[in-house]
């Protein structure tokens, strides 16, 4: 058994330009689309909120305008911390936000004052009501592209409850897997699903750059200010259309479609889990597709489809896929959290007969129960290692050590995942190389070494906005309706 540490994937830029790490990639050579006609340099954005929120979070988003210096590190771990340079059509993001009091929708304190009296579930209706209602305003005057929420103060959902005293691993899952906030987050982005602009949901601390406390804790730690401000405008250069930065894609490569199957229950809970795809290309471009319903497993407990809703869920999402890009991908690759069954692997692969696609590979992805490495010294293995434990698993760390940083940047042990193929003939080395990669496509957070592949991160946010949606109802394809 021998360690394999895999370079770091290069992302592209402008022009083609390319490096590991996003925010250089921008600061020096500008977004991936930046030379695109389609490419968004006014981005007209519409406020929703208190009136102090709205000042506030405007204050700070002008502010942004102008670079914002990296918080000091330690010497020869400058690249840990980079400084934003301003989002501006004269920086290089070559972008800037417009801001119009026609599209600003001020919350009452009066109606914000209700809901710190009202009980945690009455108080997250109301607030959904008052805020969709709001956004739906400012959607249907077609003037703004991204629509800013600011999170009511009022509320007390477990988004402003502080962590619980559990394992540091557990926790740190924990975390990732509901990143995407409280039943407010969830509920109104839920609300949103057909607006013609997608919403962006600020805390107070991050306009404020005062942590949240609950009973004198801290709910969540505070980042500094230029990561927040590269964090945020990525996320809204991406809202707006753009692509800040894509996967590097060699001439002789395939065009691949990379497919996250996952399940979700109803926000009650009665009725059985429901499939969802999280189809992406190699651009970073995704699109979301809801499929049938899932069984429960009498040999695992996990939900699985059968075979006809296996396949119709795949060729529903090379549609989707066909539709977004023109043209079918020439390679799929499917990943899951849960085992694939005989029915699931013949019905993606009946799929894939029916569009002509030779080429599909079915990773089993796991993110509890590998097992550890360890290395000599203090830190962690290095992001990229990779160990075949035998024929059919590898153990792959996204998280860990980065020499780009020189450091371990997280806080508590990295978790590896272990990949396992269902299909035959897959190739697991060039199958970690691209998890690499897709752990690099999150546009909410623009440091290079997230743990989980996009395809797999979008599953948290998707399933936690879809439960609350009627299956009947008419939902957004777009990725961006749902980050």
């Amino acid at each position: 058994m021998k360690a394999h540490v895999l370079h770091e994937p290069e992302l592209e830029f402008r022009a083609g330009n390319r490096h590991v790490d996003p925010r250089y990639g921008i600061s020096v050579f500008g977004p991936a689309d930046a030379d695109s006609p389609t490419a968004p340099h006014q981005i007209p954005v519409a406020l929703v909120g208190s009136a102090k929120a709205v000042d506030g979070i405007r204050r700070w988003l002008m502010r942004c305008q102008n670079r914002i210096e990296a918080r000091d590190t330690k010497s020869g771990q400058e690249n840990l911390h980079q400084p934003f340079p301003g989002f501006s059509v004269d920086s290089e993001f070559g972008a800037e936000l417009v801001f119009d009091d026609a599209l600003v929708r001020e919350i009452p304190e009066r109606q914000l004052r209700r809901l710190a009296r009202a009980d945690v579930v009455s108080a997250t209706t109301d607030a959904v009501e008052i805020y969709a209602d709001a956004a739906r305003s400012l959607a249907e005057t077609g003037r703004c592209r991204v629509v800013i929420c600011a999170r009511p103060d009022e509320l007390n959902d477990h988004e402003d409850r502080p962590p619980s005293a559990e394992g540091a691993a557990e926790h740190e899952e924990e975390q990732e897997e509901h990143e995407a906030g409280g039943d407010f987050h969830d509920l109104l982005k839920a609300a949103a699903l057909t607006l013609s602009a997608p919403l962006q949901l600020m805390r107070k601390e991050t306009w404020t750059g005062i942590p949240a406390r609950t009973g004198g804790q801290a709910i969540r730690p505070l980042q500094d200010e230029a990561t927040r401000a590269w964090n945020l405008h990525t996320a809204l250069y991406y809202k707006a259309g753009g692509t800040p930065w894509r996967m590097q894609r060699h001439s002789s490569d395939l065009a691949t479609c990379y497919i996250g199957i996952s399940f979700y229950r109803t926000a009650n809970g009665q009725e059985l889990h429901t499939a969802v795809a999280q189809v992406f290309n190699e651009r970073g471009d995704g699109v979301v597709v809801r499929g049938g319903t899932a069984q429960i497993s009498k040999r695992d407990r996990q939900p699985h489809l059968v075979l006809p809703d296996a396949r119709s869920l795949l060729l529903d999402a090379l549609a989707e896929y066909r539709s977004t890009h023109g043209h079918q991908p020439a390679r799929i690759v499917v990943h899951k959290t849960s085992n694939f069954t005989p029915g699931e692997v013949d019905g993606f692969h009946e799929a894939a007969d029916e569009r002509d696609i030779d080429y599909v590979d079915m990773l089993w992805i796991q993110r509890r129960g590998a097992p550890h490495l360890y290395r000599s010294g203090q830190l962690p293995p290095l992001r990229g290692t990779t160990v075949q434990l035998d024929v059919r698993s590898l153990l792959l760390y996204t998280r860990g050590s980065v020499p780009y940083f020189r450091t371990y940047p997280g806080l508590y042990v990295p978790q590896p995942l272990l990949i396992r193929p269902a299909s035959q003939g897959t190739d697991l080395l060039l199958a970690s190389t691209d998890i690499l990669a897709l752990s690099k496509m999150n546009w909410n957070n623009a440091q290079l070494d997230e743990r989980d592949p996009l395809t797999l991160r979008t599953a948290y946010r998707v399933g936690s906005i879809l439960k609350h949606v009627p299956s009947e109802a008419r939902i957004a394809t777009r990725y961006a309706y749902y980050m």
